[in-house]
């Protein structure tokens, strides 16, 4: 099953760690602040920016998780 760009973004909210903005940068070619204001909501999330999020968060425990 193909995740779609807002299923992407969930499932990387959900695993959101720190420092992930500039290696989300680096992997998509944006600026840092361009995907800042992206995962902030201020801009519209690109299919490149999605794969990147969902491929650095896929292995890792959701947030939730951690802190139990």
């Amino acid at each position: 099953m193909k995740l779609n760009r807002t299923a992407k973004q969930a499932f990387y909210s959900a695993r959101r760690r720190d420092g992930d903005s500039a290696r989300l940068a680096e992997m998509s070619g944006y600026s840092t602040s361009h995907v800042t204001n992206v995962l902030n909501g201020h801009r519209n999330v690109t299919d490149t920016l999605a794969n990147a999020m969902y491929n650095i968060s896929r292995r890792r425990l959701k947030n939730s998780q951690v802190a139990a």
